[in-house]
């Protein structure tokens, strides 16, 4: 049987909708529902972009690393399958 590898946690100071968390790199990732809370990218920090099912997301690290930056993209795909059912989400480097 295969570990999840992921989890969704709860943001306690409201300033994201939820945190992906790598169990095994410690990557934290911000979720932002683009329609539902504002969102100003850190230039310190990698963000990723995609639409589910046409509202506008998108995802930023939190405390950035290498490490962070690898397990990103694998983080964000499995948020869009497990967490919204959409496992076809277009992820991109910048917004549409």
């Amino acid at each position: 049987m295969e570990i999840e590898r992921y989890v969704l946690l709860p943001a306690t100071d409201n300033s994201c909708a939820g945190i992906i968390l790598s169990k095994i790199t410690d990557t934290k990732i911000k979720v932002f529902p683009l329609q539902q809370m504002s969102f100003t990218p850190d230039p310190n920090e990698i963000q990723l972009y995609g639409e589910n099912r046409g509202m506008p997301m998108a995802f930023q690290t939190e405390g950035l690393s290498v490490k962070n930056g690898l397990d990103m993209f694998m983080a964000v795909k499995w948020y869009a399958r497990q967490q919204l059912d959409y496992p076809e989400m277009l992820i991109m480097q910048y917004p549409a």
